[in-house]
Formats: structure tokens, sequence, C-alpha cells
């Protein structure tokens, strides 16, 4: 079973922002989608390779119980779809064990180098940051932003719940 969830290992095309967000701006909305598409799939035992291309795009995959790498789309997975996950996959039958095994490494708070956003407050200083950063055409304080937002955490679900949070105290902006 593969822990790796790093994204862009598969198909080495992604640079700069489509590392998290393929073919996607950073706006808000689509920021927030990718957060909650990551946690989601993170959940279900898959690693994105690749930027989040939105719900109807296939996403470059790693299934985490097994370590396949294919395509996906994001609108099949975030409801468990298809049942059975992918050719060579493990029985059907052991997915059960092997997604609790998965789960016992998520947190509630990060614990990375780079503090990735686990609270509501924490996510619109994120949000506050990337605007800047675009703002000021900084490129590589962009993807640093984005990266803390976007990649690999253990607390992915804890960030999706406070973008959540974030986006419940206040409607997000139409950019």
């Amino acid at each position: 079973m593969s822990n790796d969830r790093t994204p862009g290992n598969g198909d080495g095309h992604t640079t700069g922002t489509s590392a998290y967000l393929a073919g996607l701006k950073p706006s808000v909305r689509n920021i927030t989608s990718a957060a909650i598409a990551v946690a989601r799939i993170d959940e279900l035992g898959w690693a994105p390779l690749g930027g989040y291309p939105g719900s109807d795009v296939l996403w470059p995959v790693r299934c985490l119980v097994c370590g396949w790498t294919g395509t996906r789309f994001y609108s099949h997975l975030r409801r468990a779809r298809p049942a059975i996950r992918h050719r060579e996959c493990l029985p059907q039958s052991e997915h059960p064990a092997a997604l609790a095994k998965l789960k016992e490494r998520a947190r509630s708070a990060c614990e990375c180098s780079a503090a990735h956003p686990t609270t509501a407050e924490q996510v619109a200083q994120a949000f506050e940051a990337i605007a800047e950063a675009q703002l000021r055409g900084d490129t590589a304080r962009l993807l640093a932003e984005l990266g803390r937002f976007l990649g690999p955490c253990p607390a992915t679900g804890a960030r999706a719940a406070a973008v959540t949070a974030h986006l419940t105290a206040s409607p997000p902006s139409k950019s």
C-alpha cells in the first residue's frame, strides 16, 4: 500500500499553478473546490498526481490501496463510484480494512514544516496571501501559498472543514 500523496508525481506536466489547479485560475471558488476535492479523494484512498482540473474532467490519481495510477473523474470519486476502484486493485472485500489503515494517518491539525491552514482564521489569511501574491504578480509566493492550501497533508480533512467554516462565516467573492 502506497502512502505517496504528493501531487505531480504522475504525468510530469504539472508546473506552476497547474500543479494545484489544472487549467483553472486561482480564484476563491476554484481553490475552495480543489481543497474540498483533495480532502474527499484522500478520505476515499486516492492521491492527486496533478492539479485539480474541475469536477467533470479526468484527473490523474494514484490508488492508495494498491499503488495503481490512472485517471478518474472527481464527480465519480466524490460519490465513491465506481464501486470497483479499478482493475488489478485488491479485492473489494479488502477495501474497508485498507481504507481504515490509511485513515489512521489522518490528523485534525497540521504538523507539516510548512503549515497548512486548518482553522477558518488561517484559511482567511491564506486567501489574503494568495490574493496579494496575484495582485503583485509574485508567482513564487502564489505557488508557495497554493502549496500550503492544496499540498499533501495528513490534516487535509481538517483543512477542508476549515474552508467550509470560513465560507459559512463569510460568503466567497465571485473572483
